[in-house]
């Protein structure tokens, strides 16, 4: 019985050296029938800040900081960042200050230009299109300015998603930021 079983292993280990030359080279990522690209391992939020947290700050900077793993086998082109929970007549932006760079908000290394920033009032979703996609397996933060913070203390939520490049695509969720606002008379916090 041990004989066989050294056997079946023996024949899987011949088997696997050869089948990778019968195979045909992987796909660069998913691609859908009708053509549609998405990332094979999508983008994740890593990290989100806010400069400043209470309400009605000015000169204030949202940061997300996106990972883009290696397994994604594509560029990250777009990110959109839609406020889902919070503030029902939504955020207005300062879209000309609008940044992007790789790295995180503590380790900030090159910039990445962006193309277009944009904001649909109605949905509260904010669009950022990169110049140049961003290449797998890096970290990629975007600096978002609010003309200023909520006025309304409590937590406010923002879904993200990610696009890569190309005609045909498919938006893949990369996860959720919370904010919390609080008031400006709040007492004073130790930590």
């Amino acid at each position: 019985m041990g004989n066989r079983h050294w056997t079946i292993a023996t024949g899987l280990g011949l088997m696997l050296a050869i089948a990778p030359s019968l195979l045909p080279p992987p796909a660069p990522a998913v691609q859908f029938p009708d053509g549609t690209v998405a990332f094979t391992s999508p983008p994740r939020l890593a990290e989100f800040r806010a400069s400043r947290d209470l309400t009605g700050a000015r000169n204030v900077t949202y940061y997300f900081t996106i990972t883009l793993p290696e397994e994604a086998e594509e560029a990250l082109a777009t990110l959109d960042i839609t406020l889902i929970e919070g503030s029902p007549q939504g955020l207005r932006y300062r879209l000309e200050e609008t940044a992007a760079f790789q790295g995180t908000y503590g380790d900030r290394g090159e910039a990445i230009p962006v193309a277009t920033a944009t904001y649909d009032r109605d949905e509260q979703r904010f669009t950022l299109t990169l110049a140049e996609p961003a290449a797998p397996g890096q970290d990629i933060t975007v600096a978002l300015r609010p003309v200023q913070n909520p006025l309304w203390e409590g937590v406010y939520l923002f879904e993200l998603e990610a696009s890569p490049a190309g005609d045909l695509v498919r938006s893949q969720r990369v996860g959720t930021a919370r904010m919390h606002i609080y008031s400006r008379d709040r007492p004073f916090r130790l930590f």
